[in-house]
Parts: C-alpha cells; sequence; structure tokens
C-alpha cells in the first residue's frame, strides 16, 4: 500500500473521530452543532470512506453501515436514509490534498445542505485543525494543553489498527499485539485511550479500560504531551517516575515502535479542515 492509501486512512480513521472530542469538549463547537441532524460521508473511489454523524447536539464518527449505505427505511444516518451528504475524493492523494486544504471533494449528495458545510462544519474542522497545531504560546495556556493532548492521544490510539494493517514497517509487529489491552493515561484524572488486541487486529477505545494487560501513566499533561510529541527521554522518565509502565511491558514496547511511525504520515497541523475546502466547493 502507498503512503498516501496509508496517510488517507490516517486522516479520516485517525484524524476525523477527533470531531467528537471538540464537540464535546469545547462549549462553543457543540453550541454551534446543537440544532444540526446531518451526516456527512467521505468516500475515496474504490477505496476507505467514513461518516460524520451529527444528531442530538453530539457528534459521531465512524464507517456507514450497510443498512445506512443501501438508504433503506430506518437507516440510521442522522439525517434520515443513509448519508444527507455525500462527498467524494477520486484516491487517496485527492483526499490527503482536500485535508491540506489544497483540493476539493466531488459532491455527490445533499447539495441542500451545502450551507451547513460551508458555516458550522467549516467552523468545527477549522477548530479541530487549531487543537491539532500547537505552539509554545498556545501549549502554555491550561485548557489548550489539554485539548491538544486529548486529540493527539485519540489520535495515536486510532492510528494504530491502521499503521499494523497497512505500513510495511509496522505489519511485521501484529504478533506483539495480538492479546490482551493496553491503557495510556495522563494522570489523576485522564484523559485516557484502551487499546484492545485480539486475533483480528486492535480495537481503540477513547477512555480507560479496567484490568488492563500493559498499563502506561503520565505523570501530568505536559509530561504527556512532551510524550507524545516525542519530546520526552522516556529512559529518564521511567527512571523519575514520569513515566510508569506496568504489566506485559512488552507490549508497550512494541506499541512504541508502531506510534514512532505515526510522524512519517502526520505531522502537527496536517489535520486541516476537511470540510473547509469541501464547503468551499
Amino acid at each position: 500500500m502507498s503512503f498516501e492509501d496509508v496517510r488517507a486512512r490516517l486522516n479520516l480513521f485517525a484524524v476525523l473521530p477527533n470531531l467528537e472530542d471538540v464537540v464535546r469538549e469545547d462549549p462553543e463547537m457543540r453550541a454551534l452543532v446543537a440544532n444540526a441532524r446531518v451526516s456527512v460521508r467521505f468516500a475515496v473511489a474504490g477505496g476507505p470512506s467514513t461518516t460524520v454523524r451529527f444528531a442530538g447536539g453530539a457528534c459521531t464518527v465512524g464507517p456507514q453501515s450497510r443498512r445506512d449505505e443501501a438508504g433503506g427505511p430506518g437507516a440510521a444516518g442522522a439525517g434520515g436514509s443513509g448519508p444527507t451528504v455525500r462527498l467524494a475524493c477520486t484516491s487517496s492523494s485527492h483526499l490527503n490534498k482536500m485535508f491540506d486544504g489544497a483540493s476539493q471533494p466531488i459532491p455527490l449528495w445533499g447539495f441542500n445542505h451545502l450551507g451547513f458545510l460551508s458555516k458550522q462544519f467549516t467552523e468545527l474542522t477549522d477548530r479541530m485543525a487549531y487543537y491539532l497545531a500547537p505552539t509554545d504560546e498556545l501549549l502554555s495556556h491550561p485548557g489548550y494543553l489539554r485539548m491538544n493532548t486529548l486529540l493527539t492521544l485519540n489520535t495515536a490510539a486510532f492510528a494504530v489498527p491502521v499503521l499494523l494493517g497497512h505500513d510495511p514497517e509496522c505489519v511485521p509487529l501484529r504478533h506483539g499485539l495480538s492479546h490482551g489491552t493496553i491503557v495510556l493515561k495522563v494522570l489523576p484524572d485522564g484523559p485516557a485511550v484502551s487499546l484492545v488486541c485480539g486475533g483480528s487486529g486492535v480495537l481503540p477505545v477513547k477512555g480507560e479500560l479496567t484490568h488492563p494487560s500493559a498499563l502506561v501513566l503520565l505523570k501530568d499533561l505536559q509530561t504527556a504531551n512532551d510524550f507524545l510529541a516525542g519530546k520526552l527521554d522516556t529512559f529518564v522518565a521511567a527512571v523519575t517516575g514520569d513515566v510508569q509502565l506496568w504489566g506485559r511491558v512488552a507490549m508497550v514496547d512494541t506499541l512504541a515502535l508502531v506510534l514512532d511511525r505515526v510522524g512519517k504520515y502526520l505531522t502537527p497541523g496536517e489535520a486541516a479542515p476537511a470540510a473547509a475546502t469541501a464547503a468551499a466547493g
């Protein structure tokens, strides 16, 4: 699988799910989409797709079910049967350029909702991009530090199954994450993410699962942010107790090798507003 193909999957399955947290954690964004009942599907021709749904003041991101795709009665799309807006990209490269703000998708359905895309959805994705493009000044503000850490942690967790399935250097590492659960948690009260490892792959979960096989505890938000940004000497941090490892450390070692590959495809600020250019079209 090409670099562009892997990156497209990361954009869809690791970056875009952060919209859920932006709506939940940012009061302004939550109010912005409070009355929206719309679903927006992003799809690459012959490739991956995912759907962003708004309903009941919440946002959910995930694959379209077969029932939704068929558009039959009772389909789960937030706006009715199937997605209310369908946006297509001709290739993985096309989708990645859209995330970079350098291209536009092809609208196939839902032209009457372009006003939502050009306003609310664009503002929401702009805010997500803002939280994912830190500067030292921004990180000096506790609220921003927490949001950037939360979204970066989620992106890392959701990148794991994509990389294990498609990155040539990560595919051989799958045997090291074939059974058990890993939890990464920022002390004292989170945020946290969990990875459920099984024979069929790795399932990322937002939040903390109980009784993990391996546990990574990060002293505080600043430590976690430095850890995720690769600014932390993990050996020194382990000695000082800033990073604590419990349980099956071999699983954590394998996870670290996978996470090292995220930066090859996604760098800070690259989570550009996917819908901003979509709406402009």
